[in-house]
């Protein structure tokens, strides 16, 4: 099992970054730490091994959602935070790419962390630049499901952002 003394994972790296984190990522082009299949269970990584695991814009390119959100419990230390974003499915980058194998909404996470010892930390609606001065933002997020059923093709969301918090004791 491969595992360096860092604090942050970060999960599908490319070449965008997360400072001084492990990179773990299937493209060897993006030089990372682990090279390794995120659709591949077990990674490559002691239990408890990290204190933050970033997974930006991977999520929605895995197999099996809820196999990678039991995965990220595993190697998540005790007190540790998940940060995960993944385009929202009435954003045309959720459908532009021929990878993605599902899309997201506001509440697609609540079921991912569904028995999985979480406490929610942030959970959010992001927009696009010409929606933000709008207001919408304060809506969706006010009211998720309000906007999820009537507002989200009016006014098409950028991402889902969510961070949870590995609780300290087993359930």
């Amino acid at each position: 099992m491969h595992q360096k003394n860092w604090t942050r994972l970060d999960l599908g790296c490319g070449n965008n970054k997360i400072s001084g984190a492990t990179y773990l990522d299937i493209d060897p082009v993006a030089k990372p730490d682990i090279l390794h299949d995120l659709n591949k269970f077990p990674y490559p990584i002691e239990d408890n091994s990290y204190d933050e695991i970033y997974a930006r814009h991977i999520i929605e390119h895995l197999d099996d959602v809820v196999a990678f959100m039991k995965e990220l419990y595993r190697i998540l230390k005790p007190g540790g935070k998940v940060h995960l974003e993944t385009p929202h499915f009435s954003s045309r980058v959720a459908y532009s790419e021929p990878q993605h194998t599902r899309f997201f909404s506001y509440f697609m996470f609540m079921s991912l962390i569904n028995g999985l010892n979480f406490e929610i930390v942030d959970h959010r609606i992001t927009f696009y630049k010409t929606f933000r001065a709008s207001g919408i933002s304060f809506l969706a997020n006010a009211y998720p499901d309000t906007y999820e059923r009537f507002w989200t093709y009016m006014f098409p969301a950028e991402n889902v952002v969510f961070v949870a918090k590995k609780n300290n004791t087993e359930e």
